[in-house]
């Protein structure tokens, strides 16, 4: 069947490439000393950006090239990278060989900003395309771990650095938990809770401890960012439920099973308080939830007495990581029980955070402190881009500033790895300038015993 080539079909394709490739990408190849990985990136979004150009001249629609702060900051980054690589050739012109790897990507990653800047579009089939992948490498890497037949020196390194793998699963986690939660699909729904799992499974295995915390964050945080219909809350503490249940059966997994190849540790102490701790959530969840009357619409009701709950799980998580990055494990709390319990959870944490390297840390050293400072200013223009677009109506806007949030919460802690910034990137565009319907809603009050309930007529 003939396709009629426009600017969108190309726009489209290009983005499939991208996600695709990055998430196949998990392992550094080289040709001739320059990354594979690195020129695919360059020449997708050049013939992307040569489509923007060609089919903006056929429309007479001039592209604009600067419409917001950040396009001015890719300006300056493609400026920079170029500069630089002028410097380098005649500066280094005596040596055999130059690397210009870095080069291609901040210009790869800079034009892809001006491009989405310009012209968002967004589907659902995108998030799609990164749990195909990520779902198929998660299933490769337990079976890395559960048997000898995998173990080669081409998927060993592909795993090796254990922030990187953690990054990865982490976003295959976030986005098929939100896929899950709103979905309409039973069939496509029990896919996102299979790749949910199997995410969950890879984390737990890969044990990062700053991963699993990061994880129940985004959770709790999800009610909050997004309007907390008792379907997306019923939704997200099913799979915080199965998420609990799965870390809390690791240690008889790991201690009294041989499945897993390399040696894995997890307390049963641990397990203890986490099963306590999902008592204690759940009585208190389901003491609510209870109040709400048999045959109300979940869809249209929206719990905001449990959200200030959520909002406050959420500061509290933030406090503690704080607390544990600054203090370590020097605290002391009054009472055994309850300082045993901080420790147990806050010591591997403390343990990991003093051991990684911070992937600003790694931009400041490896590049110097102009890019550094470039970064930190980068980060800031694109939380205010994000800022200024969210809603709480807006489903896919909040999800993806969500994700993005953690995502730079990682960069405090670990390098993410190319492949994973390219993924991760691309989100927070799409968060940043992304114009997403928001829908009317008419609003009618109503309580029910002491619990305040608020009940919307969803009007698309």
């Amino acid at each position: 069947m003939y396709q009629k080539i426009t600017y969108t079909w190309l726009a489209d394709k290009c983005i499939c490439i991208l996600l695709v490739l990055s998430m196949f990408s998990v392992v550094r190849t080289e040709v001739a000393g320059f990354p594979v990985y690195s020129l695919l990136l360059l020449t997708v979004v050049s013939v992307w950006m040569l489509g923007k150009i060609l089919y903006a001249g056929r429309e007479g629609q001039p592209f604009l090239m600067v419409r917001y702060r950040t396009d001015t900051a890719a300006i300056t980054a493609i400026l920079y990278a170029v500069i630089s690589v002028v410097i380098k050739l005649f500066s280094n012109s005596d040596e055999g060989w130059i690397d210009f790897s870095w080069n291609a990507e901040v210009i790869a990653l800079a034009v892809l900003c001006l491009l989405v800047s310009a012209e968002t579009q967004f589907r659902a089939l995108y998030l799609d395309l990164l749990l195909y992948s990520g779902l198929l490498t998660a299933g490769i890497y337990m079976l890395l771990n559960l048997t000898d037949g995998l173990e080669t020196e081409w998927f060993l390194a592909a795993f090796s650095d254990s922030g990187q793998t953690a990054s990865y699963f982490m976003l295959v986690g976030m986005v098929s938990v939100y896929a899950c939660c709103n979905g309409k699909d039973k069939m496509r729904s029990v896919f996102y809770m299979m790749t949910a799992g199997v995410s969950f499974m890879a984390l737990f295995v890969n044990q990062s401890s700053i991963s699993l915390w990061m994880m129940a964050f985004y959770f709790l945080a999800l009610p909050v960012v997004l309007r907390p219909t008792a379907l997306l809350v019923k939704r997200v503490m099913q799979l915080f439920f199965m998420y609990l249940f799965m870390l809390s059966n690791m240690s008889l997994l790991t201690e009294y099973t041989d499945i897993f190849r390399k040696e894995i540790f997890y307390s049963l102490q641990h397990s203890v308080y986490v099963d306590l701790l999902v008592a204690a959530g759940g009585a208190v969840f389901f003491y609510y939830w209870e109040r709400i009357p048999a045959g109300t619409e979940l869809e249209r009701l929206v719990l905001r007495k449990l959200q200030k709950g959520y909002r406050m799980l959420v500061k509290v998580i933030a406090l503690l990581f704080v607390v544990t990055a600054v203090a370590g494990g020097r605290i002391e709390l009054p009472g055994k029980a309850v300082d045993d319990m901080f420790r147990t959870f806050m010591l591997p944490l403390s343990e990991e955070m003093s051991g990684r390297e911070s992937g600003f840390w790694c931009v400041f050293r490896g590049y110097g402190v102009m890019p550094g400072f470039f970064l930190i200013i980068t980060i800031v223009l694109f939380a205010d881009r994000m800022y200024r677009n969210h809603a709480e109506d807006k489903t896919v806007t909040g999800a993806l500033s969500l994700i993005s949030g953690i995502f730079v919460a990682q960069l405090l802690f670990w390098n993410p790895g190319l492949h994973n910034i390219v993924c991760y990137f691309y989100l927070i565009l799409t968060a940043s300038f992304y114009k997403e319907e928001r829908k009317q809603v008419k609003s009618i009050g109503i309580s029910v015993a002491d619990l305040e309930l608020k009940m919307q007529e969803i009007q698309v």
